[in-house]
């Protein structure tokens, strides 16, 4: 006798866990873009600076500590959206 192959379904299990791992891939994203636009945008920036001023290599170093400042900004500002009880919306 042969048994019918059983046919599954998604269960509410299954689908939460991947809208899990969705969130946590969109979190690291929106991690990923506040830490790294500043810092490489302010980067290149200086370099580009430094190039038409004459300046190597002071403005790159600015540009760099500007951007992890701002990088250090934007995840201060994240953390306290996620830690801040309630819909801001």
């Amino acid at each position: 006798m042969k048994k019918a192959a059983a046919h599954t379904t998604p269960t509410a299990d299954s689908t939460k866990s991947s809208l899990t791992i969705g969130s946590i891939g969109l979190q690291f994203l929106d991690t990923l873009w506040r830490v790294g636009v500043p810092i490489i945008l302010f980067t290149i920036l200086g370099i580009f600076a430094d190039r038409h001023l004459g300046t190597k290599p002071w403005l790159t170093l600015l540009g760099v500590a500007i951007g992890f400042v701002g990088a250090a900004l934007l995840i201060k500002q994240l953390i306290s959206e996620v830690s801040t009880p309630g819909d801001k919306k």
